[in-house]
């Protein structure tokens, strides 16, 4: 099964093709802060190495897209940039010359990205890519779910589903319907049409990128399986 990234649509990456496109920073900002904590966790499930090492790695797998101008070369009818980028991986973490790679610190989340290697140390490689695939999709998901409904005056609900979904395991009916001042058919109501947009959020964001004939539905029950 062939997996992509969330916001990295075909029409933004296309257009990292030319550098001179008014709006190539922006996407390649966006491209390298969405994939830069699973390539970290590819590097450290592919080669083993330390936290630090698997850091400069990543840093040094960007630069050497930018220098060698990869992106040039997408496509959609060349499969998916999630294989794409995994092939350019492999090559790159297997003719590595770690002391002669120039070091460009991005600023991206290494905290973050090592303490989530920590609690899965053991994955191959592809497991790892994957797993950090399918909760950055969801993020997103949860993330798009709040703004929405805070921006539509439903901050309780967005609590509601924070706290029952996400966050807290002892989260019940009659709890929150106590502390919202709710009956416990509100809460079920709340958190039932909160999945459905969820739902409807995630497709979205898979349908944007999916090359022909890719199932959404078959995504969706990976990204939920996680």
């Amino acid at each position: 099964m062939s997996h992509d990234f969330p916001e990295t649509h075909w029409s933004q990456l296309l257009e990292l093709r030319d550098p001179a496109h008014p709006r190539y920073a922006e996407h390649l900002e966006l491209l390298a802060r969405r994939y830069w904590t699973p390539v970290y966790h590819y590097a450290r499930a592919l080669r083993k190495v330390s936290a630090a090492d698997a850091e400069d790695l990543t840093q040094q797998f960007f630069t050497m897209l930018l220098a060698r101008r990869d992106l040039e070369k997408l496509s959609p009818e060349r499969g998916s940039f999630r294989g794409f980028l995994k092939i350019s991986l492999k090559h790159f973490l297997a003719s590595a010359d770690r002391a002669a790679a120039v070091r460009a610190p991005l600023g991206f989340p290494f905290r973050e990205a090592e303490a989530e290697w920590q609690a899965h140390p053991d994955r191959t490689p592809e497991e790892a890519f994957d797993r950090e695939w399918g909760r950055t999709v969801l993020l997103e998901a949860t993330a798009r779910l709040r703004r929405e409904l805070e921006a539509a005056g439903r901050a309780a609900h967005a609590d509601i589903f924070r706290r029952y979904c996400l966050e807290d395991e002892g989260a019940s009916y009659a709890g929150l319907a106590r502390e919202h001042g709710l009956r416990e058919d509100d809460v079920r109501n709340i958190l039932r049409v909160a999945r459905q947009r969820l739902r409807e959020i995630l497709s979205d964001l898979l349908r944007d990128y999916l090359l022909p004939g890719q199932d959404v539905e078959e995504e969706l029950r990976f990204i939920l399986s996680k």
